[in-house]
């Protein structure tokens, strides 16, 4: 049976009238002054998409657009001054009326389009935009992206670390946006695609950057063709047209994207989902169209590499002991019974159905409980010792997931402890290491470049648990400054190598996303879905409720 959590999610829209931007309220129900003429209630005028939320929560997934724009609802509600096609590099126009680059391919001159307005009928200015790079740059829960290609603007560094309260390479006018930069960077419009711009009249009262636990996230104020007018409890909420919107008004005039009680009896029209129980079950529906994208949705082991405590330390200082744990785990088993088959195996940061994976020697990767007890043995493992994992997802596939890696590495001798923390403790992993040796992580990345620089001995965050390891910190700088497709995929080959030979991290799966929709009452045109984590054109305009 389907899983109890998806989310119906869907599309049509009309004018908001003003609702401002206060947040705070303790109602179980927010709602704008939206007319009831406004509303359409009639059930055949709304498209219903169920989303699914990994079965670690029963609410919707109304979040801060700053580390996943690409949650359906956020390119609905949200733009940017570019935005990407199925290629994130190819861009086209959001809330510019052009650009220009000069000669030197360090200066970018963005022109915001004339009359621009929010939800709440504040004007748009190129005030909002400076607001939310700044804010991307300041703020810890940022996409990796997004933060890796703001980092090259002149001074951008300097702002991140508190040094100055301005960026250097940004300049503003009425209408203008002018970035600088310390260096050539091809991915450069691809990193401002993803910038979403938002309101910085809504966040006034806020008291620093860091927005993502905000209560603007109830009742998000964008500029995007739709705009939320009511979210009960966050499990039920209604958009509906932004009639101020700069771009093509869509068909679908409302959306209601609520939580599904009873997937597979309740009805909806479209869904973006990883759960395999989901995904296997509609793919016998004969009434819905199922499509794996291609999204990197990593679920992974990091090693403490310092270990937890005096007693542990210096037990995975040797790659014959990291490079054991990886052979003693069964990833077939975790695909099969845990996934249901419908996740990638991999053996590092790039799964095989991607062109830039290079073959490389099973031996190293493939499950080999012998070969790991050897080694362990070789490398003097204290089996005294008593590893104790830990993981902040709550869901019971997460839960199932870290069990089975504890039994198989018992099956080696590997004395093994399991204490999980909760979400909102996930700031211990970096700032507190001295109480557990592996963590289970997810990781939703834009491309293979956010996977790999979690190796850099410069990451805030992972230069605490690796112990400022410097061995990846020259093939990451290269990948920062490549600008061809042949010299990625040279390097992409050598840090695959360095990946396996280090086993710094220990891949498990990709888990891919799959979009679902009722063919039966949704046309939607012929796109290529790519990999969700970036926003890009979905095409919404040309989406019709034909049934």
């Amino acid at each position: 049976m389907v899983k109890k959590y998806l989310l119906a999610f869907l599309c049509l829209m009309v004018v908001s009238s003003l609702w401002g931007c206060q947040r705070e309220t303790k109602k179980t129900e927010v709602e704008s002054e939206v007319t009831e003429t406004q509303i359409i209630e009639d059930s055949s005028k709304q498209m219903l998409v169920a989303v699914n939320v990994d079965n670690s929560t029963s609410t919707l997934p109304f979040a801060s657009v700053l580390m996943n724009r690409s949650q359906f609802w956020g390119g609905l509600v949200f733009q940017g001054l570019l935005i990407s096609e199925e290629s994130i590099n190819n861009v086209q126009l959001d809330l510019c009326q052009e650009y220009n680059v000069a000669p030197n391919g360090k200066t970018y001159i963005f022109v915001l389009k004339e009359e621009l307005y929010w939800h709440d009928g504040e004007p748009l200015t190129t005030k909002d935009v400076l607001w939310s790079i700044e804010t991307c740059l300041s703020s810890q829960e940022v996409n990796g992206f997004i933060k890796k290609g703001l980092q090259t603007i002149i001074g951008a560094k300097e702002f991140e670390a508190g040094v100055v309260d301005y960026i250097e390479g940004i300049e503003i006018t009425d209408k203008e946006i002018i970035i600088k930069l310390e260096e050539i960077n091809s991915d450069f419009l691809a990193t401002i695609a993803q910038v979403p711009v938002l309101p910085k009249h809504c966040f006034e009262d806020s008291e620093n950057r860091d927005i993502s636990q905000s209560s603007f996230w109830q009742m998000p104020v964008g500029s995007g063709p739709y705009k939320v007018v009511k979210n009960i409890d966050n499990k039920d909420a209604l958009l509906v047209i932004n009639e101020l919107y700069s771009g093509k008004k869509p068909k679908i005039q409302q959306i209601r994207y609520k939580v599904l009680e009873n997937p597979g009896v309740d009805d909806f029209d479209f869904t973006i989902t990883s759960d395999p129980d989901v995904i296997t079950w509609y793919k016998v529906n004969s009434s819905y169209e199922v499509i794996r994208t291609n999204n990197l949705y990593y679920r992974y082991l990091f090693l403490n590499v310092d270990g937890k405590d005096k007693n542990n330390k210096g037990n995975f200082d040797d790659a014959r002991v990291r490079q054991a744990l990886v052979l003693g785990l069964d990833r077939e088993k975790i695909i099969n019974e845990i996934y249901g088959g419908v996740a990638l195996n991999i053996d590092c940061g790039i799964p095989s159905t991607d062109s830039w994976y290079v073959r490389k020697d099973v031996e190293k990767t493939a499950y080999r409980p012998q070969k790991a007890k050897q080694l362990l043995e070789e490398a003097g493992f204290d089996f005294d010792s008593t590893l104790v994992l830990t993981r902040y997802h709550e869901d019971e596939r997460s839960v199932k997931l870290l069990e089975s890696v504890a039994e198989d590495w018992r099956e080696l001798g590997i004395q093994v402890e399991m204490q999980p923390i909760t979400n909102k403790e996930t700031n211990k992993l970096w700032v507190d290491t001295d109480w557990y040796d592996v963590g289970l992580k997810n990781l939703a990345a834009v491309d293979y470049d956010e996977w790999y620089f979690e190796y850099a001995s410069d990451n805030q965050m992972w230069s605490v648990v690796l112990n400022n390891r410097t061995e990846f910190d020259d093939l990451i700088l290269q990948l920062s400054n490549a600008k061809w497709v042949h010299e990625r995929e040279r390097l992409y080959e050598e840090i695959q190598k360095l990946e396996i030979e280090h086993s710094f991290k220990i891949p498990l799966a990709i888990l891919p996303q799959y979009i679902i929709y009722n063919k039966d009452r949704l046309s939607i045109p012929d796109i290529s879905f790519p990999n969700l984590w970036y926003y890009f054109d979905v095409s919404i305009s040309q989406w019709e409720i034909i049934k």
